[in-house]
C-alpha cells in the first residue's frame, strides 16, 4: 500500500526535469469531472418517464498541500511564480494510479503565530492540455 505522503507535486526546471515541491504535511488532488444533463423526452411518448443522460463537460483538476514551508530553492521559486503569476509546467505523481503533466496556476496561503513554524497552503489549478501516464 503507497504511502500517502508519495502523492508528489513537481514544478518544471527549465531544463524538462522536474523538481519536487517540499510539501510537508497533508497534500490531495481532486479531479472535478462536470455533468452535463442531455435527457431527451421520448417523441413517440412524450408523457413516459425521463431517464436521464449525461455526458462530460469541463473537467478541473486541482492539487493542494500543507505544511510547514520549507525555505529552500524550489519553494522560493515557487512562491515567487505564486506572487509573480507565472504559469509552469508540474507534475502530480499519484502512486498506484499514475502522472498527470500540465501547466498550472499556482495560490499560496502563508500564516503563522508566535510559536510555531510558518506554515504555507499551496493551490495549484492544472490549465489547458493535460498529459495522464498511468502507473505500471
Amino acid at each position: 500500500m503507497p504511502l500517502g505522503r508519495t502523492l508528489t507535486i513537481a514544478r518544471d526546471d527549465g531544463t524538462g526535469d522536474f523538481e519536487l515541491l517540499c510539501v510537508t504535511e497533508q497534500r490531495s488532488i481532486e479531479i472535478n469531472n462536470e455533468e452535463i444533463d442531455i435527457t431527451k423526452p421520448d417523441c413517440a411518448a412524450p408523457g413516459s418517464k425521463l431517464v436521464l443522460a449525461l455526458m462530460y463537460g469541463t473537467q478541473s483538476i486541482r492539487v493542494t498541500g500543507q505544511g510547514a514551508f520549507v525555505s529552500n530553492a524550489t519553494m522560493k521559486a515557487v512562491a515567487a511564480n505564486a506572487i509573480n503569476q507565472v504559469v509552469e509546467a508540474y507534475q502530480v505523481t499519484i502512486p498506484g494510479v499514475g502522472t498527470i503533466e500540465a501547466d498550472g496556476l499556482l495560490s499560496m496561503t502563508f500564516s503563522g503565530d508566535k510559536t510555531n513554524e510558518m506554515q504555507a497552503d499551496i493551490r495549484l489549478a492544472l490549465t489547458g492540455a493535460t498529459t495522464f501516464v498511468a502507473a505500471v
